[in-house]
């Protein structure tokens, strides 16, 4: 079966070469969820979260909020910030990275609540943390745009075994409480995808997998 996959750069560069072939390992393959979700790793540079960080703890400190167990004023803090010197550029730019970082812990949790489901219910079926992630050719340019981070390449490529098939609108809410967000995963692994559009299924490869070419570079 032949599908696209869009690579990330720096997870598993050295297995993508043309006509090269290997085994996504059900137990062994760790994808660049995995990764994110194990190591958790910030949707922003190192150096710079600890900078953010360091940053809104020191002003919620000056400013008597020492635990995140009471009730925070986004508007006292930004209030506090400026009148403490710092810029409203440096503000927004401070705000813009916090929630990158939010958003990262909201995606990271919605795959534990997913993996935690998948065990729990249907563990015949693919790991999303330890499958290759494929598309049909109309679902490039989707998936494309979907993909924050700088560095991908396209690869045409051919599936021995068949592939898990769901769909990006079936996936949990990051919205929702963890528990709320391990019920809703039951419409991703028993997918109706009835009326939703190809364009952003999603295909959970494991098993052998050949490279059939590299194509040239995606246009988002």
């Amino acid at each position: 079966m032949e599908l696209y996959h869009i690579h990330l750069l720096g997870n598993h560069d050295r297995l993508y070469k043309e006509n090269k072939e290997f085994v996504v390992d059900k137990n062994k393959f760790n994808n660049r969820i995995y990764n994110r979700v194990y190591n958790m790793t910030p949707n922003v540079d190192v150096n710079r979260y600890r900078e953010i960080m360091n940053v809104l703890n020191y002003y919620l400190n000056l400013s008597g909020f020492r635990t995140f167990d009471n009730n925070i004023n986004l508007g006292e803090i930004i209030e506090f910030i400026q009148d403490n010197g710092v810029s409203p550029q440096d503000i927004r730019n401070i705000l813009e990275d916090a929630k990158k970082i939010a958003l990262a812990e909201g995606i990271n949790l919605r795959e534990m609540a997913m993996e935690e489901y998948r065990k729990e219910n249907c563990s015949n079926l693919p790991s999303r943390m330890h499958s290759l992630f494929a598309c049909t050719e109309e679902g490039i340019n989707f998936w494309a745009n979907q993909i924050t981070d700088n560095g991908i390449e396209l690869y045409r490529i051919d599936v021995f075994d068949e592939p898990f098939v769901s769909n990006e609108r079936l996936l949990p809410s990051e919205e929702l409480n963890y528990g709320d967000k391990i019920k809703a995963s039951y419409k991703y692994f028993h997918p109706n995808k009835k009326d939703l559009s190809p364009t952003s299924d999603e295909y959970l490869v494991q098993g052998k997998v050949r490279i059939l070419e590299k194509l040239d570079e995606v246009r988002r």
